[in-house]
């Protein structure tokens, strides 16, 4: 064989094996005894859904990451991102690069030199069900950042001087801690030992004096007791289309059939700027057979649902949609629902999980959106007080290191007169918002007048750079 054709097979096998992108199970399995990944030391590419956006490794509030999952879940399933440089959503497909390293015998990913969001919204891989003895035993190596759950685990020991306490549902304790939680001033809710919680679940950590831990995402994932003021209603993320409605769904908790549960009233609430509802259904999927009553407020932020039913409401399985809502895009960008009240017969839940629609910006364009929450939507009066949401983006997968946003002001004389923002593009979904309180550069109030927001938007890979500009007006209120 000719050199070089030998000198283009080596470049093809180099490649291809570069280009490999891996599992969370394909860089955690291990049958060496000490638990190391057999890609320690080596750089990866791996793919993984984000099961939990922050897990703190340390005491210090920069030392923390993510964590992801391959979507069937299970043993060897779970991985580390360790850095604070991105910041995805639970639901995240990414894809990223970086060393795998051994940290105190925690398998993660450290640094990171490529990140990329493939879709958001993603249903998450179910939690493994285990046993607290499963995360004590000489196997527990598996369940490393992985999702689990334990059912019916018994106080064991309270909160320690780091928050830490132990459950046990078998021969075994298990710890469970607050790396997920922003813990300035967080407590665990109120438990005394010997005390049953139906439910713990979360992502599991390791440190050498406590062994792997759970690590609970939200206060949703955990329940105390079950029964009806301690059911849990949440609205998911999903992605959306600009102008096309998107179904999404108002998820419960079990409802069990000795509730006596028959009826429900529930408030969810939107910006109808940014998001409009358009109607519910109810399928084979969901707990309700037939579609709920809706009454919608006059300015359309507020939709109410009231269902009543001759048959109990029951459900034997957690996050199971009762309905569906039809929503569309407007705008670009996080669409936030929240639920603004619920009730199963008379009793208030507590439990309540808001949700958004997420629409990406697909095409090359800088995106530019400048809005109020009343009143003209580029008028405002910063006399007042008030201030002007000015929204800006670009298509996403160019987010992250790679791509630059600079927002300037210019007076109707073309002078610069305040520039608001100039800073790298962060957000998952490519699109990123601030508020402008109509001051220049001094920090002094503009005086009335019509201005010129402009965005360029900057591709540092490829110097690509996309324009777009739209008016402001400041004006003064009336002597």
């Amino acid at each position: 064989m000719n050199k070089p054709l030998i000198t283009a097979l080596l470049l093809l096998l180099v490649v291809g094996v570069s280009a490999q992108v891996l599992t969370c199970h394909d860089i955690q399995y291990t049958e060496n005894p000490s638990g190391d990944s057999p890609y320690a030391g080596q750089t990866v590419t791996v793919q993984g859904i984000v099961t939990a956006e922050r897990l703190y490794t340390g005491t210090s509030a920069t030392n923390y990451g993510f964590v992801i999952s391959d979507p069937e879940g299970g043993p060897w399933s779970g991985l580390l991102i360790f850095t604070n440089r991105y910041f995805p959503n639970v639901g995240d497909l990414v894809e990223v690069s970086g060393t795998i390293v051994e940290y105190y015998g925690l398998t993660e990913m450290s640094p990171t030199t490529s990140y990329q969001v493939i879709s958001s919204g993603n249903p998450l891989p179910a939690p493994s069900i285990i046993t607290t003895a499963q995360l004590a035993s000489a196997d527990a190596e598996q369940w490393e950042c992985c999702f689990v759950r334990v059912e019916n685990g018994t106080i064991t020991s309270m909160p320690d001087s780091f928050n830490v306490f132990k459950v046990n549902n078998s021969t075994a304790a298990c710890a469970v801690d607050d790396q997920c939680f922003d813990r300035t001033g967080f407590s665990w809710p109120s438990m005394a030992l010997g005390q049953v919680w139906e439910r713990i679940q979360g992502v599991v950590d390791y440190h050498q004096s406590t062994g792997f831990k759970i690590n609970p995402r939200n206060m949703q994932d955990i329940i105390q007791e079950s029964n009806i003021g301690n059911a849990t209603i949440s609205i998911p993320t999903v992605n959306g289309t600009l102008k096309e409605a998107v179904q999404v769904a108002v998820n419960t908790s079990k409802i069990n059939l000795n509730w006596y549960v028959s009826s429900f009233t529930t408030t969810i609430k939107i910006d109808p700027n940014r998001i409009k509802y358009q109607g519910v259904t109810v399928d084979e999927t969901t707990v309700l057979s037939y579609a709920p009553e809706v009454e919608i407020s006059a300015a359309g932020d507020l939709i109410t649902f009231s269902y009543l039913s001759q048959e109990p409401i029951v459900s034997g399985e957690d996050e199971k949609p009762l309905f569906y809502m039809m929503l569309e895009p407007q705008v670009y960008g996080e669409a936030l629902i929240e639920i603004d009240s619920f009730k199963y017969e008379n009793t208030q839940l507590a439990l309540l999980y808001h949700g958004s629609v997420i629409t990406k910006i697909g095409k090359n364009i800088a995106y530019l959106n400048i809005s109020r929450q009343d009143g003209p939507k580029n008028i405002f009066n910063p006399e007042m007080g008030e201030k002007i949401t000015i929204e800006y983006g670009c298509k996403t997968g160019t987010t992250g290191v790679n791509t630059k946003a600079i927002v300037r002001i210019y007076d109707a004389q073309g002078r610069l007169v305040s520039t608001p923002v100039n800073k790298t593009i962060a957000s998952s979904f490519g699109v990123e918002r601030v508020l402008w309180d109509g001051r220049d550069t001094n920090m002094r109030l503009l005086p009335a007048g019509l201005y010129y927001c402009h965005l360029e938007v900057i591709d540092r890979s490829s110097g690509a750079k996309e324009k777009t500009v739209q008016p402001i007006v400041i004006k003064t209120k009336l002597k």
